[in-house]
């Protein structure tokens, strides 16, 4: 899981950016930029990480 979850955070990085900049309309009735759009991409790939960092302290033994 630990894969996906990188995998998550890069591709909503990207597509943050990419709406950011104006180059991704999918779902848009106006062109140009979306911040709007970006800062809930960032906000997934942060979400990302979040899961990336319970899954590594997941697999460490409980100290019991």
């Amino acid at each position: 899981m630990k894969p996906l979850a990188i995998a998550l955070a890069v591709i909503f990085a990207i597509i943050g950016i990419l709406y950011l900049l104006g180059v991704l309309q999918i779902g848009t009735s106006h062109p140009g930029r979306h911040v709007s759009h970006f800062i809930l991409f960032e906000v997934l790939a942060a979400l990302s990480l979040v899961w990336l960092r319970f899954q590594a302290s997941s697999s460490s033994p409980s100290l019991r």
